[in-house]
């Protein structure tokens, strides 16, 4: 963190002593800096709901960007500041050392976009031809700025978690997707207040469409998941399982029991044992295949959807999940093991429920049996488990 904030003020320095800033920035410099004070308040209702519903992309790039491409390189550090510091002040959702180091990343993001494009073409954006050799390098800018802020914020998350899953650190792909819209944005913004300014009316009205659908969409995913381990919550994890059921012709279905588990929560209390419930469902997530369907059936039980997989393989699957939860441990704070019953469709069972039924009764036999274990239903008068 004190590196990439070292980078950050140390860029300003060497940016105000070495270039000049053009008399010609000043206009656009005050006009993104409006924009940001006025974009945040009208889309402070839409952010306030959506900075509570998860890790979010900040919409602020449009104008960050268009900054970036625009403005002397300090120039473009202030009006990131700017976005970053009326963010905070209005919604405070970070601690003050994040919003420094949040800011200090797109700072640096933002230096390797402008060397980029002043190593591929010292023309500033304002005087470029448009053509496609120079959309080619305006583009290419803005992935440098897409990587390197992905890149700082990736291994900051990787090591603030304590080294754990690399993947956990990354964003997802809609969230890539979103801010490398967003960027986009800002090269339109970017042309449009060196040929036509008018159109920025258009740029807000669309961002602020662009901002509610993520609100939108952020609220529905929150609705479908179970919040403390991001898993599908049990009503919608029975939707879709039920609807899959009916398009596979054959499937396996597993419960997991996490074993004496109350005991963790006795003894060391209850967010360390939510902690051990998010780390078993990122070991869950990490053993099963992207068509599997992964659910928090309540409490400490977990239920797995496993189409087009064999009893064989289903036996196989969970005694991998098995052991691997074994392995697992929260800050020493204990370990935990977990107990699995498998069922299979159609063999014991036509319908979700049936089959639900028969893994939760070969779940009950695993923890019978001394838990720490695989069970698979057997039938009442059949051979035995």
């Amino acid at each position: 963190m004190l590196a990439v904030e070292l980078l950050a003020a140390t860029g300003i320095v060497a940016a105000l002593a070495l270039i000049p800033i053009p008399s010609a920035n000043l206009a656009p410099f005050l006009l993104l800096t409006s924009c940001i004070l006025v974009y945040s308040e009208l889309s402070m209702p839409i952010e306030r709901l959506r900075r509570v519903a998860r890790p979010f992309v900040d919409l602020n790039a449009v104008w960050m960007f268009a900054g970036i491409l625009l403005l002397h390189p300090a120039l473009s550090a202030v009006v990131i500041a700017v976005s970053f510091t009326v963010q905070w002040i209005r919604l405070r959702p970070v601690p003050m050392f994040r919003l420094i180091f949040s800011m200090s990343a797109t700072i640096v993001a933002s230096y390797a976009a402008c060397a980029f494009s002043r190593v591929t073409d010292p023309v500033p954006f304002e005087r470029m031809t448009r053509d496609a050799a120079s959309f080619g390098l305006v583009v290419g800018a803005g992935l440098v700025f897409l990587v390197v802020s992905a890149v700082i914020t990736a291994v900051f998350h990787y090591f603030t978690a304590g080294h754990r899953r690399i993947a956990g650190s990354v964003a997802t792909a809609g969230e890539q997707a979103l801010e490398a819209a967003t960027v986009a944005l800002g090269i339109l913004l970017a042309w449009a207040l060196v040929d036509w300014p008018i159109v920025l009316v258009l740029i807000i009205g669309i961002t602020l469409v662009l901002h509610r659908s993520v609100l939108i969409r952020q609220l529905r995913d929150q609705a479908r998941t179970d919040p403390k381990t991001g898993l599908l919550n049990s009503a919608t994890w029975a939707k879709d399982a039920a609807v899959q059921l009916e398009r596979r012709a054959t499937s396996a279905l597993l419960m997991l029991d996490l074993d004496n588990f109350k005991s963790i929560n006795d003894k060391y209390g209850h967010l360390i044992g939510d902690k051990h419930l998010k780390g078993v469902a990122d070991v869950l997530r990490a053993e099963v295949r992207a068509t599997d369907m992964v659910g928090r059936f309540g409490g400490e039980e977990f239920v797995i959807l496993l189409p087009e997989t064999s009893q064989e393989d289903a036996m196989a699957i969970a005694e991998r999940i098995r052991r691997k939860v074994e392995g697992f441990a929260v800050d020493g704070f204990g370990t935990v093991t977990v107990s699995v019953g498998v069922a299979a469709h159609p063999e014991h069972g036509s319908t979700l429920d049936e089959v639900v039924n028969a893994a939760d009764v070969a779940l009950l036999a695993a923890k019978t049996a001394g838990r720490n274990r695989t069970l698979l239903f057997a039938a009442p008068g059949g051979p035995g488990w």
